[in-house]
């Protein structure tokens, strides 16, 4: 059997497509969990002071994405020497564990600060296992299609990270209406960590059927008399400029689809649930941006689909973060504006996959594709902490503050493209370094 032949990649990209699509939506559903919860976690698990609470629990949240690159060469190693269905199995079931071990926690009214430090060692550890999701299964996709449609595909899976979020949120919704009022606060958070292990229970059933990479097992076995691919100067240059991307993605994540559910509540402009309305809308609009990106990488590039988006960005973040502090047009102003600001800032995910895994060749895909992805969260998911840091939400100027800093992560975007050659309709089954 020829792996090239169209109809065993047609073939085989739906059989993996499920088991890497439900590892994202996992990852998305644990991080989207964790910023609805900010307000309520900070009460919980800081002293009184709620400014330094929500900046805290803020911090905690974007220090364990410190870990995810660790997450990412630990199991991007093992992904390219055992195989992505192997490791996807091991990043899953270590996910979904700890996700559900959250729920257990003891809050600070009950053992004071070692509270927020059990918080963030269980944090630190989802990192670990959410960082090698990324990489093996995006390789396993991008190994698995024709190279006239990684982008579209790429999108496709990517599609798992706004399907994880509307889920996060739905639950979080539902549980408010079973647990309302301070009830929410004493047990519905702990629900959310719980229920967490049924979409990894769903994935590992899914898993084990799942086929490993045809062009990974290809590669191993010509490998295996040969000399093994190393990490070198130039593989290391793609990895930076993987990373500079996501650092952009990330940063601008933060400051929109990550931040819209503090920045309405706390704001207190929009009550609840109607905010939970606006975030939810917003995030199935940026999943139509994540399928126009990867569809128009496809057919223009992904260096040029990548300028486009973060131009938009540039253009119009203050405008936007204007009209949605300022309450132009209540809450239907809000569904529109953070709707569209979704779209053009986080829609760019869309070309992520391909873009990344057209830069590493077979034996090292998985390695190089999971350290450039979760390289950028170290740096970018910091955004936010910084923003409150600068300026607080009653500031008269605080949208132009958070318009000029989505524009800064779109300026790592648009850097990350220029420096990068365009890799579109690459054979991922020959690439040199």
């Amino acid at each position: 059997m020829e792996y090239s032949s169209v109809s065993t990649r047609k073939m085989n990209v739906w059989s993996v497509y499920p088991g890497a699509l439900v590892g994202w939506i996992m990852d998305a559903f644990n991080l989207s969990m964790m910023f609805l919860l900010v307000p309520v976690l900070a009460d919980l698990f800081f002293p009184a002071d709620y400014g330094l609470a929500i900046v805290g629990t803020w911090s905690i949240y974007t220090t364990t994405f410190v870990f995810r690159p660790v997450g990412g060469f630990i199991f991007g190693r093992l992904g390219d020497r055992i195989g992505r269905k192997n490791t996807m199995f091991i990043t899953l079931l270590g996910l979904g564990l700890i996700t559900f071990a959250t729920g257990f926690l003891p809050v600070y009214a009950s053992i004071g600060v070692a509270a927020p430090i059990l918080l963030f060692l269980f944090r630190a550890i989802t990192g670990i296992f959410a960082g090698g999701e990324y990489g093996n299964g995006s390789s396993i996709i991008m190994e698995s299609v024709n190279a006239g449609r990684r982008g579209i595909w790429g999108a496709a899976v990517q599609s798992g990270y706004p399907i994880g979020y509307t889920l996060a949120a739905s639950i979080f919704l539902y549980l408010h209406y079973v647990f309302p009022g301070s009830a929410f606060s004493v047990i519905g958070w702990r629900w959310m960590f719980w229920i967490g292990l049924i979409p990894a229970v769903i994935g590992l059933i899914i898993r084990i059927r799942m086929p490993e990479s045809a062009l990974w097992e290809e590669t191993i076995r010509k490998k295996r008399e040969g000399k093994r691919t190393s990490i070198n100067p130039m593989a290391a240059y793609n990895i930076i400029l993987g990373a500079l991307a996501m650092t952009g993605i990330a940063w601008v994540y933060g400051l929109t689809l990550g931040f819209f559910p503090t920045i309405l509540s706390v704001h207190a402009f929009i009550k609840f649930p109607h905010f939970l309305y606006v975030v939810i809308t917003a995030i199935l609009v940026s999943l139509i941006g994540y399928m126009i990106s990867g569809y128009a990488s496809d057919m223009i590039g992904r260096r040029l689909t990548m300028m486009i988006f973060a131009a938009l960005g540039i253009v119009l973040s203050i405008p936007l973060t204007y009209m949605i502090m300022n309450h132009y047009l209540g809450f239907i102003g809000a569904l529109v504006f953070a709707s569209t600001i979704a779209f053009v800032t986080t829609g760019v995910y869309g070309v992520i996959p391909s873009y990344l895994s057209e830069k590493f060749p077979t034996e090292i895909r998985s390695t190089g594709t999971g350290i450039g992805f979760n390289g950028g969260f170290i740096l970018g998911n910091w955004s936010t902490v910084f923003l409150l840091l600068i300026v607080t939400f009653t500031s008269r100027d605080f949208y132009v503050w958070w318009g000029i800093f989505i524009i800064i992560g779109e300026i790592f975007i648009l850097m990350s493209a220029a420096l990068s050659k365009e890799t579109r309709g690459t054979d991922l089954s020959n690439i040199k370094l």
